[in-house]
């Protein structure tokens, strides 16, 4: 690489930086003044900060699909639009929520995406503030204290009826090879599969959102699984390698990557009732998942039985 395209490239991540960052800042002034709103209409308080966060990822998923060139392809179920339901996903970079999003993007839900994120965050400047008004699940992985603040969010989205997808990394961790070792024995240790391209899922947060909004405007779970594929590479010992943040930001990703959603998409009320059948339920979704990425590993998309698709927004 010559040292023009390297300043070239560098130029184009910290453009990108400043202008989220900018943008995200000229928000909060927003933000911060709807608190006001709060005595009055709690739910167009939650629906104008929703609407402003999904306004920073909207010009976000832009980049990576418009300017970046990214080829996303799809397949599964196909899901309607404006539908609220509970979203669980395999976890492998910080770079994962692009293509969460870019399934959200095209059914008109990238504003009422809901995460669980470090309690930190929330101190974050714009980013971290602006999660906060709209209404997102802070933990800090003290089981006692998150059950508390997450029934009470889930309360109140359920009271507001808000339109939600309520976004669960279920792996509680991003994969690495290390943690897979672990999982692994783990896994053996209990008598569980074992598994390769995936970690076992926690399933407390899991089986604790599910019995929340039974009965609920919440009616679906939808099932991601997320796939990476490194032209150059290969895709056996690169298997599912994800572009990293600066990498996403500097030059076109569509000579390099592509990249795969698998969506299912299950009633909640055709799951188990009882906790620990239905934790087992989520413990062989992840089989299931990591089966689907054995297919992708030997062949990638072409060697898939079911439709695979693209689709513009």
């Amino acid at each position: 690489m010559s040292p023009i395209s390297s300043v070239s490239e560098a130029i184009n991540a910290l453009a990108s930086v400043v202008f989220l960052f900018g943008m995200a800042g000229s928000l909060q002034v927003v933000q911060v003044s709807s608190f006001l709103l709060r005595p009055f209409s709690e739910r167009l308080l939650v629906r104008i900060n929703s609407s402003l966060v999904g306004t920073v990822w909207k010009v976000m998923q832009h980049i990576f699909e418009k300017r970046r060139k990214a080829r996303i392809t799809f397949s599964g179920d196909v899901i309607p639009y404006n539908e609220s339901a509970i979203v669980i996903s395999n976890h492998r970079s910080w770079t994962d929520f692009y293509l969460l999003h870019s399934v959200a993007i095209r059914r008109n839900m990238l504003s009422n995406c809901k995460y669980f994120v470090k309690d930190s965050i929330k101190w974050l400047p714009f980013f971290g503030w602006g999660m906060w008004l709209a209404d997102f699940l802070f933990v800090r992985r003290d089981w006692m204290r998150d059950q508390r603040r997450i029934e009470a969010t889930f309360s109140n989205i359920k009271r507001l009826k808000t339109p939600v997808w309520i976004m669960s990394f279920a792996e509680g961790t991003r994969f690495t090879h290390q943690k897979l070792k672990e999982s692994q024995l783990y896994a053996s240790q209990q008598g569980y599969s074992i598994m390769h391209n995936v970690l076992l899922p926690r399933t407390r947060g899991f089986v604790t959102c599910v019995n929340a909004f039974r009965g609920s405007h919440v009616q679906y779970v939808y099932d991601f699984t997320i796939a990476y594929y490194h032209r150059l590479k290969g895709n056996l010992e690169e298997f599912n390698v994800a572009p990293d943040m600066v990498r996403v930001h500097v030059r076109e990703l569509g000579d390099e990557y592509e990249f795969h959603v698998n969506v299912k998409r299950i009633a909640i009320n055709d799951l188990p009732e009882n906790d620990e059948q239905l934790a087992g339920w989520l413990r062989r979704r992840y089989v299931e998942k990591d089966q689907f990425l054995s297919k992708l590993r030997h062949g990638w998309t072409k060697n898939l039985e079911e439709r695979v698709w693209e689709e513009k927004y």
